[in-house]
């Protein structure tokens, strides 16, 4: 028929949130690996510092173990904004669906006119129509993407340096 095909539109919003979601646990239970180094470091520390050139050492550790603690935070940050995303993408796919669902059920008739082999110009328009509903629908859903994007910036670049 000439009009822009909505499937492939759909498949443009479709970014995988469960994998997403799946990286942010990934991640979190990470930061817990990171929370039991830095507690055994913690604890070697203490032990250390009771003993020797405790100044020296102590305060070398003092250092490490606060990138372990912004390690950790980061971490943290980094699953609790995967997770966000991955439902704010979810919450974009359910609503892109919903408008899709009730553009395509408007356009249902003349659609299955068309597929039935009628060209006649009013349910040819009726389905550009609904084609091009979707085609907007599925754009502006795409275009609020630009504000989780913002907040991926921060990941851009590492978070803490470990020594």
């Amino acid at each position: 028929l000439g009009v822009p095909d909505p499937v492939a539109a759909l498949r443009r919003l479709d970014c995988a949130p469960s994998a997403i979601r799946t990286s942010a646990s990934t991640v979190d239970a990470g930061s817990l690996v990171v929370t039991s180094a830095q507690e055994e470091f913690r604890a070697g520390v203490d032990r250390a510092e009771t003993g020797g050139s405790a100044e020296t050492f102590g305060t070398w550790a003092d250092t490490v173990d606060g990138q372990y603690s912004a390690a950790v935070r980061a971490a943290a940050a980094t699953a609790a904004l995967g997770a966000r995303i991955a439902s704010r993408l979810d919450e974009l796919a359910e609503s892109a669906a919903t408008e899709v669902c009730a553009i395509a059920s408007a356009a249902s008739t003349s659609v299955a006119a068309v597929l039935t082999g009628d060209r006649s110009a009013e349910v040819v328009s009726d389905v550009s129509t609904a084609c091009t509903a979707v085609l907007r629908t599925v754009s502006a859903k795409v275009a609020s993407l630009s504000s989780l994007a913002e907040e991926l910036e921060p990941l851009t670049s590492p978070a803490v340096e470990l020594s």
